[in-house]
């Protein structure tokens, strides 16, 4: 039986979650990198439920329905932070506790590969009994905050489209560590064989019948 995993990509609809200096919302960076996550984790096996993949609300109380109804093995909610303060910077991932040896390894992993990305410090891990979606889910659970759109050039950063995709590459490998995954191999060929022939003409003809039918890569070996 596949692993099973719910993505909560945070905000969304008439919720823009946390606005930068220039406007960005959060709920668009996030749902960008969900986008790019989605096409990074087909080839997996791994079932994969996205809490949304669009411009839409959610209750924080569906979040965790969604994660709970899927019978998930793990949930990852990816947010943006900020702060009154618009000089912070940095990355941290919450947990409810500290009780899940394997969480405690992806969180610690993801907030040292995604700080290097922005070159940001690396705030760690922290808990919290208070956060809906940590609480409230039946499995284990962490909510990553990727910097803080507070932060003018945290925004900047944000908004290239080569950081979304590394950053998304980051979630992506430890999430395969998380889950101990092997990639799906979808370029395999399976060649076909119509037969052997002494006379050449036999197996040119051959060919021009197959790719009369349609097999337009037939061809001789």
């Amino acid at each position: 039986m596949k692993k099973r995993l719910v993505i909560d990509l945070g905000h969304g609809g008439q919720d823009p979650g946390a606005i930068g200096p220039n406007k960005t919302h959060e709920a668009a960076v996030v749902l960008s990198i969900g986008k790019e996550l989605k096409e990074l984790l087909k080839n997996y096996e791994l079932e994969v439920k996205f809490t949304r993949l669009e411009n839409k609300y959610l209750s924080l109380s569906e979040r965790s329905k969604i994660g709970n109804d899927f019978k998930a093995d793990y949930f990852l909610s990816i947010h943006i932070n900020s702060a009154s303060d618009k000089s912070v910077r940095g990355v941290e991932v919450w947990q409810y506790s500290n009780g899940n040896t394997k969480l405690n390894k992806f969180s610690s992993g993801l907030c040292e590969d995604v700080s290097k990305i922005f070159n940001v410090r690396n705030r760690g891990v922290k808990y919290s009994k208070e956060l809906s979606v940590l609480r409230n889910t039946k499995m284990p659970a962490a909510l990553i905050e990727v910097d803080f759109i507070s932060n003018l050039a945290a925004e900047k950063d944000l908004k290239v489209s080569a950081n979304i995709k590394s950053v998304s590459v980051a979630i992506k490998d430890n999430l395969i560590e998380l889950f101990e995954l092997k990639k799906v191999d979808s370029d395999i060929l399976y060649k076909v064989c119509i037969g052997a022939y002494h006379d050449k003409n036999n197996a040119l003809n051959q060919v021009k019948m197959a790719k009369n039918k349609g097999f337009v890569d037939a061809y001789i070996i």
